[in-house]
Parts: structure tokens; sequence; C-alpha cells
């Protein structure tokens, strides 16, 4: 008997150690966070000029199609970047809890982002500054789709 309570009682410490270990401290979340933010900065930054021109500034297609492929580069980071849980954790993030549990569709959302700026090249690419705001409506409405579902206001 004595055995079996010494046994259960060390099974039941690994399993608070490793949920404790699971955990991630605010510190590691705190990086985490900002690296996320980073990326989205980065996006922000990579989609600025064909914006810019789709409210009429001068059209580059050089700026537009660069934007495009940095846009290409960072999105598949996005999913990598969310799959350390930090719900729970003390860290201010607009990355809505919701995240987690649907791992898929916000990785599906972020490979849209990856498809819509490939179609944004073509566009750029075939019409130039006449597709600029077709170029803009295939980038534009996947990163509010993944907003709208994913990020705090």
């Amino acid at each position: 008997m004595k055995k079996l309570i010494i046994t259960g009682a060390i099974i039941l410490s690994s399993i608070f150690s490793i949920n404790a270990m699971a955990q991630m401290s605010d510190e590691d979340a705190a990086a985490a966070v900002k690296r996320r933010q980073a990326v989205f900065q980065l996006l922000a930054f990579a989609n600025g000029p064909l914006g810019q021109m789709a409210r009429g500034a001068d059209f580059d297609a050089d700026a537009a199609i660069l934007g495009s492929q940095r846009i290409i580069m960072l999105a598949p980071m996005i999913s990598e970047l969310f799959a350390a849980d930090t719900t729970g954790n003390d860290v201010t993030t607009r990355a809505a809890d919701t995240i987690w549990s649907s791992q898929e569709d916000f990785a599906q959302l972020a490979q849209d982002l990856v498809d819509g700026a490939t179609a944004a090249i073509e566009i750029l690419e075939s019409q130039g500054a006449g597709g600029v705001r077709q170029a803009v409506g295939q980038i534009g409405p996947k990163c509010g789709a993944c907003h709208d579902r994913f990020r705090l206001d």
C-alpha cells in the first residue's frame, strides 16, 4: 500500500511538473508578442507603397511588386509565431484567444494572404498602374478576414 501511495505521489508530481513547464512565463509570452508585432509592422511596411499608390501616389511597379514579394515572405511566419499559446499570461495583445482553438483556420488565412499577394504581383505585372486597385483588392481583404476573426479591437 505504501508503494502504491508513493508511486501515485510521484506520478502526480510529474504531471504537475509537466503542466508547470508547459505554461509559458510572462517574460517568454511578452517576447513572443513582440516578435508577432514586429512581423505585423513589417507587413504594414511592405503593403504601404501599394496602398499609397491606390490612394493616388505615383505608380512605381518595382516598389509595388517588392512590397507584395515581402508579404509573400512574411505571411507564412504568422501561424508559426502564434504556435505558442500566450493565453493566461500577463501580456498586452490584440490577439483573440480563439487563435489557439482554430489553428487550422488561422493558418489558412495566412496562406490566403500569400495567395493574394501572389495574385497581386500577377496583376501588377500584366496591368501595371491600371491594376493597382485590383492588386490591393487581392491583399487588403485577406488581411481584413484575419483581423475580423482573430484580432481584438
